[in-house]
């Protein structure tokens, strides 16, 4: 029976080659000629997507999993030009600019769609704002440790296969190199130089380098503390873990509306990536719609040991407002002086605050300065505790100035309600009076 199947199966084999034989050139005529027209109906869907609408997208672009993310503008043309725009430090090294510095840049070049396995995006002419990525040359550098990347530059693409289009978001991967990066399109009205100052302004809203943590918080109430954010290559671990042993580094990149990771990541079992802008400053994953990054705590930031703040007196409300006015007058009748700011700073030596209202006469500045203690009362409240009577001005000019002793003694009179500009970047915090909206102090981080 062995024999009998062996037999058959040779006998079927070779059947099948006389049959495939004689067929050959028809069948693979037929099987090309199916895939050389879906290729060829994909090319012209995807340039059809690429120029309706006014033809303008964002681009996400990275270049390699060490660097941040960088966004372009592109707007792309039906007679075969792309104009590509962009704002960031390679673009201002390119123009010859300061290093770290970020610069606007703005040129037309080629592109088409192109087929091999599947459509690809192919910018096919030098772009000198946009092919900086791939070129091979060695990339300049501030770090004392220069390394040599002659040969291979940033690694960045410059063709990109087009995988999938859906909801105005074309989902592309770098042919060289693989990664995956989405287009999104954009009104054609946008003017590219606006939108791109906004999105670089959309970044110093997000981190700011005298704020030096920021958080990511779990819906499980865990939080994992963020550095680096400026940098937009964010070294991160859980909030209460050794940050040298579980730190880890993730690149990202802020773009118009928020800020995403370059691929999903997952921190105590959930899974995030792209995040949203919210009106209080905050971002919002929109992967899961609870996650969020903040900074700390507003009362834990406000009474950091490691910030200063400096009071803008044009800013307070109500009561304060009065209380300044009559300083300032008590000041000129005084000695003509005149009162230039008021700041809060931190001393070691006595684990005390002091605040300090800085007077000038002439070319002297006289700084009455008062000790307190700024306390914690919940997330987002504050008390001032007066620790001692102040320094030999302070005590002089509460004598002769009863308005400036007034606002002393008012602040350590009441629990302040803290609202910030930002909740990610809280630089600027507005102190009312709790159960007052008319009374209030303005602080920005100095």
């Amino acid at each position: 029976m062995k024999k009998f199947l062996n037999i058959s199966l040779l006998t079927l084999v070779a059947l099948a080659s006389l049959s495939l034989g004689s067929c050959k050139n028809e069948v693979d005529e037929i099987f090309d000629e199916d895939a050389v027209a879906r290729l060829e109906k994909a090319q012209a869907e995807y340039t059809n997507i690429l120029t309706s609408n006014g033809g303008k997208w964002q681009m996400e672009y990275y270049a390699n999993s060490k660097e941040p993310g960088y966004v372009y503008l592109m707007t792309f043309n039906k007679n075969g030009s792309v104009t590509i725009s962009g704002k960031n430090k390679w673009i201002s090294t390119a123009q010859g600019g300061v290093q770290g510095t970020v610069a606007y840049g703005s040129q037309t070049s080629l592109w088409e769609v192109v087929t091999d396995n599947g459509p690809v995006l192919s910018f096919n002419s030098f772009n000198k704002y946009f092919h900086l990525f791939a070129d091979p040359e060695d990339i300049p550098s501030m770090s004392e440790e220069e390394t040599d990347e002659t040969g291979y530059g940033h690694e960045g693409d410059y063709e990109f296969d087009l995988m999938k289009y859906s909801n105005d978001t074309l989902y592309i991967t770098g042919k060289k190199y693989g990664i995956d990066m989405i287009m999104t399109r954009v009104d054609a009205n946008v003017d590219d130089e606006v939108y791109m100052n906004e999105v670089v302004a959309m970044a110093d809203s997000f981190f700011h380098a005298k704020i030096p943590y920021v958080y990511i918080n779990l819906p499980n109430d865990t939080r994992w503390i963020v550095k680096n954010g400026a940098s937009s290559i964010l070294k991160m671990f859980r909030e209460g873990a050794d940050e040298i042993s579980t730190a880890e580094e993730h690149n990202v990149i802020i773009t118009h509306d928020g800020l995403s990771f370059m691929e999903p990541i997952t921190l105590d079992g959930y899974t995030i990536r792209n995040f949203i802008r919210q009106a209080d400053g905050s971002l919002l994953c929109r992967d899961d719609n609870q996650t969020t990054m903040t900074a700390d705590h507003l009362s834990t930031v406000f009474s950091t040991t490691t910030l200063k703040w400096r009071m803008d007196a044009d800013k307070v409300g109500g009561t304060y407002t009065d209380l300044m006015a009559s300083f300032a007058n008590e000041l000129n009748a005084y000695n003509k002086s005149k009162f230039v700011f008021a700041q809060i700073d931190y001393l070691p030596a006595s684990s005390t605050f002091e605040i300090i209202f800085n007077v000038k006469k002439g070319a002297t500045t006289y700084k009455p300065t008062f000790y307190m203690k700024i306390v914690p009362v919940s997330e987002t409240q504050v008390k001032f505790e007066i620790q001692q009577e102040g320094n030999a001005a302070g005590q002089l000019y509460r004598q002769k100035c009863p308005s400036m002793e007034a606002i002393v003694q008012a602040m350590a009179s009441h629990i302040y309600d803290i609202q910030a500009n930002s909740l990610l970047a809280p630089v600027n915090l507005k102190l009312l009076e709790n159960g007052s909206s008319a009374n209030y102090l303005y602080w920005i981080i100095q």
